[in-house]
């Protein structure tokens, strides 16, 4: 409520007459209950208000305001107030509306008042006349009032109804509301068809409180209102039957359900009728459903009978044709039965027989325009059907494949698709016997090739017969193989290419046929197994798709067995119950210790980059293995990896094709095993780790892949029992390793110290400060991944501290026995932090105070005030500082300390604050110059102008001004509604932000966002912006060079017709740049202006003339060439002929760069004036000449009358002769 409230408050300072009146009255009213020493509860609220309203003799603007309130006030008034004054209540508001009911803006929040009173009264309240009248207020209003009115009195009606008085389920005012509707369309169907049809519109929203026992007489007054011939009452009507099938468990029998469904197929609009059918479709797709959930045998018997009457508007030319195919999809989906399915696939023939006829003939000629619908619904059908689909739906598969032999582009993609389904349900064994590949005799016309099918194949197979792909498919890729070897042999490389890329194919069919298959333990035997496993070997193409086959075979059972359905679901769906999957699982584990030594042979022999898959298919079968048979294998890795590692390997290499030293491989098939090891094999390989690995100096990956080791022993059960039982000499290795830390093991190294520290007991946690160093330098490092796990580590090693314990000083190098240990707390860690600020280099410094803001952020809330203060003195003197990288640290963790710190610790460092990013905005001012006004900006918004402008110094006071004019101008533009809605309580979420669960993204929301309200058009001046933009441009070019993403763009200029990569010209459209829009050039200031505004118009002088001809003669056309889109070319007489496509004309032509898009300007034309050998060079006029003709006109007719065409100098009858 105070939300609302504060709303209307704000409104007091509107410049609009009615909004200004509410928040003046809700002052007004506010002040008279404050007067009375009471506190502003909605009860307050609600008794100032009626009060006042009750004596109002005011304008209708005043009481209109107190309605206003009284409306927002309602929703939180208690239940029992407005019961007891129910009576008092119902007298004031039945007055004010009987005086003000033709003023809508009066009206409405009567009714939200109404809404609310009635809403709240109990069941025996509803008996009392005045309640009924009450309500019978709003019906009334509901169906005469104006617009705006009306709605919300039909809204008030649904709210009512929507909230019935416990414990009663339906509202005590359903009849009343179901007995008025009635009678109004009873009486207005006729005679007002309008009002009719606000009574429906409230009808629609209420039809889920509808009461059932009136259900049946609702469907019959409905099902009269189509006869009126009146499209909107129809349209109507038929959204009443969506909403109340869609809504409503019938309570009605049978017979009346049936014959009510009846009566609404035979109410079927035309199939071109655009607004009555589409909501026709949506209530038998709504009601049929309904009718198969009570009554599903008797359904299915009237199926094919609506269906074939939907189905028959295909035929029309109609825009109706999606709606129509979603319809029968729901009609397959929900009425087709499992009886329907298994009487007609034991051959009785039944509805269903009668819908498969139609989907057949559905791909007929009559139906070609709707053919994509079509499809549609027989991939319904499909599904429907599933693994039954095989000898019902072959008709329409054979029709089907037909298409696909010359199809159109217009349903290409739904034939594929439809294909597709058919695989995936049929099988592609009892699919392919209907539409055979043909792959080794295409060339007659009774065997077609089909060797398009093969990529459905891979797409679709699923949940199948692996015997199929065993004993048909691989013999064929066996043949096909051989033909292509044959092929080769003779030097037709084309056709051994061709069979290669079948044999490929069928192989790249494998996963789809390992995924579920229902035969396992028939079809995989000895045989397969061997051939797969040679594959591996020998096929390092197809190594990819051979070990995803393997592993589905493995993966897919397991996920069958955890599947929470119950086994006749699973029957029905996959062929398969969880007993045959476990079965399934347990035949595997008999190849998998085999299998293991074939993965881990080819795991070697794969460079690093691409063996992901294979790491997948090794971990599926570990879990399949039995612990005994791993604990050996792994021993036998082991012994691998000590032999590799005592003798000399060759460095590693960077060649992809070489595979890597044998002890990287080892180690990495190490890794993988760890989650399935058991203590024995734990314990080998993690005294291996520490003695052999971390050292590993001169081999930076091997050092890197042994703390991996480590990262994965601590993550599993067994591996972390291990690391517990040995923590101390663990923690001596690690300390030892710190100076032979490679840079490319370091963040590994990073996420070992983060597990250990988990692990480390109370009693003794030497080892945080041990390392502390090294994870402070770790939070500065190149590598952003590293950074951010010791962020990590440092919030772990604090929350470690918090537990409380022991840090035994007298461990640490360096100190002595003697020396105390001290008693672990957030502030001892926040002091063992500090003492980085001692460091001798600005690195160390910079990352000390970087670390401190992080661990700030995070304990904060437990660190005591005096600690807090200190450090932010102290980091006050280091913003101070001449370093760049000191000052940077310490900038933002002052920024830290303004955001999260309370006022109360914050208003004594104000000062000291202010007068460090003084002085550093001095010593670096372009360098800090956004990030320290943005700070000043944030010091406004939480302490205010005055308060930092009175601490800042005459010669700085400059910025502050200009800071808050940004301000209060941004806050003007954000409208009269946010103007005095401050930002402290957005700062005041900040601080209070999610700590725990969001730990970085927070702390770097704080620490690098741009919180900045000012406008950056406004504070950003040249400079800024070009840096900006110049960043900018470097992260998106990084970006797409991460991405791989070619710096490639084609330059469109304007035409519509799509870029024609055949064309020569098309490589003049490439460019590496991102092309420009083409600016418009300008003709303003083309031409002087006299002191009247009139425009000075010369003629051009010869030597402009001459000037003009030049830059024309002096035309660069390797340029124009380079830089033209359509480009050019020379003949063979060297002459230029642009390219401009099929219809093109080779013309000489230039591109005017002044017009927008691609305007094409032609060469100007040159006239030569008649008789300028008569024209006098002094005087107007002609002249004689002696020797020559007379001054006339003599035009050469003989020229005139040539054929068009030709390629001679045509004569004007202005007198000009065109060159």
């Amino acid at each position: 409520m105070e939300a609302k409230l504060e709303r209307i408050r704000k409104q007091a300072n509107s410049k609009l007459a009615n909004q200004k009146l509410y928040g003046q009255t809700l002052i007004a009213i506010e002040e008279t209950i404050t007067e009375k020493n009471e506190p502003l509860t909605p009860t307050a609220y609600f008794g100032a208000l009626m009060t006042t309203l009750q004596s109002s003799q005011g304008s209708s603007e005043l009481i209109g305001s107190l309605l206003y309130i009284l409306d927002e006030v309602f929703p939180f008034l208690p239940h029992s107030v407005l019961r007891s004054k129910f009576a008092d209540i119902m007298s004031i508001l039945e007055n004010t509306f009987e005086a003000h009911k033709d003023e809508q803006p009066l009206v409405r929040p009567i009714l939200g008042c109404l809404q609310e009173l009635l809403a709240a009264q109990d069941a025996p309240n509803w008996s009392m006349p005045v309640t009924k009248k009450a309500y019978q207020l709003l019906l009334v209003l509901s169906a005469n009032a104006s617009p705006k009115a009306r709605k919300r009195a039909q809204d008030a009606v649904r709210n009512i109804l929507s909230r019935p008085p416990p414990p009663t389920i339906i509202h005590p005012a359903a009849d009343m509301t179901a007995d008025f509707i009635l009678r109004v369309l009873h009486e207005t169907s006729k005679s007002d068809q309008h009002a009719a049809q606000q009574m429906l519109a409230l009808l629609q929203t209420i039809v889920p409180y509808w009461p059932p026992s009136k259900f049946s007489t609702l469907c019959q007054t409905l099902l009269q209102l189509p006869k009126f011939n009146n499209i909107f009452l129809t349209k109507a009507a038929f959204d009443v039957f969506e909403a109340l099938f869609d809504a409503q468990d019938t309570d009605m029998d049978a017979d009346k359900f049936a014959s009510l469904l009846r009566a609404i197929c035979e109410l079927k609009p035309a199939a071109v009728d655009e607004r009555l059918l589409p909501t026709w479709l949506l209530i038998v797709g709504k009601a049929f459903p309904s009718y198969a959930k009570s009554n599903p045998a008797q359904c299915a018997n009237d199926l094919s009978t609506v269906f074939n009457l939907i189905f028959a508007d295909f035929q029309q030319d109609s825009r109706c044709h999606r709606q129509i195919a979603n319809c029968l999809s729901t009609l397959i989906e929900y009425c087709v039965t499992d009886d329907l399915i298994d009487q007609a696939s034991a051959g009785q023939n039944n509805g269903l027989n009668e819908i498969i006829q139609s989907l057949e003939a559905g791909l007929g000629v009559h139906f070609q325009p709707a053919w994509v619908h079509v499809m549609t619904v027989q991939q319904a059908m499909f599904n429907k059907l599933n693994h039954s689909a095989a000898p019902l739906m072959n008709g329409c598969l054979a029709l089907l494949g037909e298409l696909r032999l010359s199809p159109s582009e217009a349903y290409k993609e739904q034939l594929d698709k439809t294909l597709g389904v058919a695989i995936s349900t049929m099988g592609p064994e009892f699919f392919l016997r209907i539409l055979p590949l043909n792959l080794e005799a295409p060339t007659s016309s009774s065997h077609i090739g089909r060797a398009f099918l093969l990529p459905l194949l891979k797409t679709y197979t699923t949940n199948t017969t692996l015997g199929y792909f065993v004993n048909v498919l691989i013999p064929l890729g066996d043949r096909l193989a051989a033909k292509g070897e044959a092929a080769a042999a003779r030097d037709l490389e084309m056709q051994a290419k061709v069979y290669e890329t079948l044999v490929n194919q069928i192989w790249s069919l494998a996963p789809g046929f390992c995924d579920l298959p229902v035969d396992l333990t028939r079809a995989f035997n000895d045989t397969v197994a061997e051939r797969f496993s040679s594959l591996l070997y020998t096929q390092p193409e197809l190594r990819p798709t051979i070990a995803q086959a393997l592993q589905l075979l493995i993966e897919k059972n397991q996920a069958l067995i955890k599947s929470s359905a119950d086994d006749a679901h699973l029957m029905r769906a996959y062929g398969l119950t969880k007993a045959q999957a476990a079965e399934n699982l347990n035949f595997m584990s008999k190849f998998a210790v085999n299998y293991l030594a074939v993965f881990f042979n080819v795991y070697s022999q794969i460079a690093p980059q691409v063996r992901g898959f294979m790491a997948d298919v090794i971990k599926a079968y570990l879990t399949v293995t039995t612990p005994e048979d791993i604990n050996t294998t792994f021993k036998k890795v082991l012994a691998m990896l000590s032999q590799a590692l005592e003798s000399n390997e060759p460095a590693p290499s960077n060649d992809p094709s070489i595979p890597p030293p044998m002890s990287h491989t080892m180690l990495d098939l190490a890794i993988i095993m760890i989650p399935f090891l058991d203590l024995e094999s734990s314990a080998l390989l993690y005294n291996g780790t520490l003695t052999q690995l971390l050292s590993k100096e001169s081999d930076p990956t091997l050092q890197k892949k042994g703390y991996k080791v480590l990262n994965h022993l601590m993550s599993s059960p067994n591996g972390r029992q291990v690391v517990s039982q040995d923590i101390d000499s663990l923690q001596n290795h690690l300390l030892e390793a710190t100076v032979t830390c490679t840079n490319s093991a370091k963040k590994d190294r990073i996420k070992t110290l983060n597990e250990v520290v988990s692990l480390l007991p109370n009693t003794d946690l030497h080892f945080i400060p041990a390392i502390l160093s090294e994870v402070v330098l770790a939070s500065k490092d190149n590598n952003e991944k590293t950074r951010n796990f010791a962020f990590d580590l440092l919030v772990n090693m604090g929350n470690k501290m918090k537990e409380g314990g022991v840090v035994k000083n007298s461990r640490l190098e360096g100190f002595d026995e003697s020396v105390p240990d001290a008693q672990a707390t957030i502030a001892e860690f926040f002091t063992m932090v500090t003492a980085g600020l001692a460091g001798t280099t600005a690195h160390m410094i910079g990352a000390t105070v970087g670390a401190l803001s992080r661990i700030f952020f995070e304990f904060k809330d437990e660190l005591p005030v005096e600690l807090t203060s200190e450090l932010l003195q102290t980091i006050n003197v280091l913003a101070a500082s001449n370093n760049r990288e000191i000052v940077k640290a310490a900038v933002g963790y002052v920024k830290v300390c303004i955001v999260v710190l309370d006022i109360g610790i914050l208003q004594p460092q104000l000062e000291n604050i202010v007068r460090s990013l003084l002085k550093c905005q001095q010593q670096h001012k372009s360098h800090f110059k956004v990030k320290i006004r943005h700070m000043f900006e944030r010091l406004i918004r939480r302490f205010g102008y005055d308060t930092v402008a009175n601490l800042m110094p005459e010669d700085d006071r400059k910025m502050i001004v200009n800071i808050q004019k940004r301000r209060l101008r941004a806050k003007r533009r954000k409208g009269a509604n946010n103007a005095a809605a401050d930002s402290d309580e957005e700062e005041e979420g900040a601080r209070t932000t999610a700590k725990k669960g969001a730990f970085q993204d927070a702390y770097e929301e704080v620490l690098y966002g741009s919180e900045s309200e000012i406008d950056d058009d406004d504070s950003e001046d040249d400079t800024l912006k070009t840096v900006k933009a110049a960043v900018t441009a470097q992260k998106q070019k990084q970006k797409k060079k991460n991405n791989n993403v070619s710096n490639a763009f084609i330059r469109e200029d304007g035409e519509d017709a799509p870029l024609d990569f055949l064309d020569r010209s098309a490589l003049g459209r490439i460019s590496s740049n991102k092309p420009t829009q083409r600016k418009v050039k300008s003709n303003k200031g083309a031409f002087a202006e006299g002191d009247d505004g009139r425009l000075m118009i010369s003629e051009p002088t010869k030597e402009e003339q001459q000037q003009e001809e030049q830059g024309e003669q002096g035309e660069d056309y390797y340029m124009q060439h380079i830089t033209n889109p359509d480009g050019f070319t020379r003949d063979k007489r060297n002459r230029i002929k642009f390219k401009k496509g099929k219809d093109a004309v080779d013309d000489a032509m230039e591109v005017d760069d002044g017009e927008e898009g691609k305007k094409v300007k032609r060469a100007p034309q040159k006239f030569e004036k008649i008789g300028k050998e008569f024209r006098s060079k002094r005087a107007g006029g002609d002249v004689k000449r002696k020797g020559q003709m007379d001054p006339f006109s003599y035009v050469p007719l003989n020229k005139v009358i040539k054929k068009k065409g030709r390629n001679n100098n045509k004569v004007t009858y202005t007198g000009r002769v065109k060159k």
